[in-house]
């Protein structure tokens, strides 16, 4: 042998014992793990040294299976690289590693609470063409409606009903949707020129577009102003007092049209209470009544006041006739005046009185007497 023979022998077998090194690491993985026994209904050509998958990473690998006569299971003993025990709603289910054969069990630890391992159970997923054929039958009635509408559909356009079907059969419709084709042509045709007001608007460094600009950046001065809470609106929109304030006056409103319902207040009973809205008919008449009586065919004396020129003047007449009396009262001369004006007059009037009213005491004081020579001397 030579010297590079044995150093290549060498090294071919280091490599197999890395290999198979690794290849006992994965199956039977050492350090922490976790040994359960897993009882099955029916394996589903599962065997030993299947792997085991959690969330699609290959987490441990079938130890063993065995047939429990007792219990009438298949229990696989499976060994994990992580302590990852069960929990309430845990799930074991074999299921094919491809369509050319071979399987692997996949492992879902659950989320709820542990649970004992002592009686484990898992499920058999089947072969990948029994899956495949599973979900074909599922979806077959799906596919046989899908076939049923588009068959109608088809129908439909056929018989010429609806917008696509008058569009297939009918000459008029085909018209129309041509003319409908070349309107928006027309349409596109003049938007590009410039012409009207939204071609104006649209074509670059028209008035139209300057304005046009010219008020977006307006609103969106505006929708600044806002923004920091200036004006009405943006108070509102951003002071929690005029919020609060705008709130109030809200419901207040919504108090007062509840009374207005509830036929509460006056304005309330005037729409909802019968008897109050006949009592305020019953006033409108009579003011209408009220109205025609002042009229110019009213017999009274205020509408012949209002509408009788005759009266009229003769009211004017006297009122002037009054105010002539009162001036020459006022300015003078005459009796009156001087027993208004002249304190001494007035003086000698009151003792004209005084005594008129003593002679009339001394009259009824001599009446006695007089009334007795009466008597006394009547038969003389």
């Amino acid at each position: 042998m030579t010297r590079d023979f044995i150093v290549g022998s060498i090294f071919i077998i280091a490599l197999a014992l890395v290999g198979g090194l690794t290849f006992v690491m994965q199956e039977f993985p050492s350090g922490s793990s976790l040994e359960l026994q897993v009882g099955f209904e029916d394996v589903s050509g599962m065997k030993s040294g299947d792997p085991v998958r959690v969330r699609g990473l290959r987490a441990g690998v079938v130890d063993e299976i065995v047939l429990d006569q007792k219990r009438g299971l298949a229990v696989a003993t499976v060994v994990l690289a992580q302590e990852l025990n069960p929990r309430e709603g845990y799930e074991f289910k074999v299921l094919p590693a491809s369509a050319l054969g071979g399987s692997y069990l996949r492992y879902t630890p659950g989320t709820g609470a542990l649970i004992p391992i002592g009686n484990l159970r898992g499920l058999a997923g089947g072969d990948v063409l029994g899956e495949v054929g599973d979900r074909l039958n599922n979806t077959k009635e799906s596919i046989e409606s899908g076939l049923d509408s588009l068959a109608s559909l088809l129908q439909k356009l056929d018989s010429g009903e609806g917008i696509f079907g008058g569009l297939l059969t009918s000459a008029d419709a085909k018209k129309q949707f041509l003319n409908t084709v070349e309107n928006l042509e027309s349409l596109t045709q003049s938007l590009r020129d410039g012409e009207g007001i939204m071609g104006s608007v649209i074509r670059e460094g028209s008035d139209q577009q300057i304005r046009f600009n010219r008020l977006l950046t307006n609103m969106d001065t505006e929708m600044g102003k806002i923004s920091a809470g200036e004006g009405t609106l943006g108070l509102i929109l951003n002071d929690e007092k005029t919020r609060s304030e705008v709130r109030s006056f809200i419901t207040q409103l919504s108090e007062s049209m509840d009374n207005i319902y509830q036929a509460k207040g006056l304005l309330g009973r005037a729409i909802n209470d019968p008897d109050f809205a006949q009592a305020w008919i019953d006033i409108s008449s009579d003011f209408k009544n009220a109205s025609e009586q002042l009229g110019p065919e009213g017999m009274g004396l205020l509408a012949r006041l209002l509408h009788s020129k005759n009266l009229a003047d003769d009211l004017s007449s006297s009122i002037a006739a009054i105010k002539t009396i009162s001036n020459n009262i006022n300015e003078g001369p005459g009796t009156l005046y001087n027993l208004i004006k002249d304190p001494s007059l007035f003086n000698e009037a009151r003792q004209t009185l005084t005594l008129l009213r003593d002679s009339t005491e001394d009259l009824r004081e001599q009446e006695p007497v007089t009334a007795f020579f009466s008597i006394l001397f009547s038969p003389f």
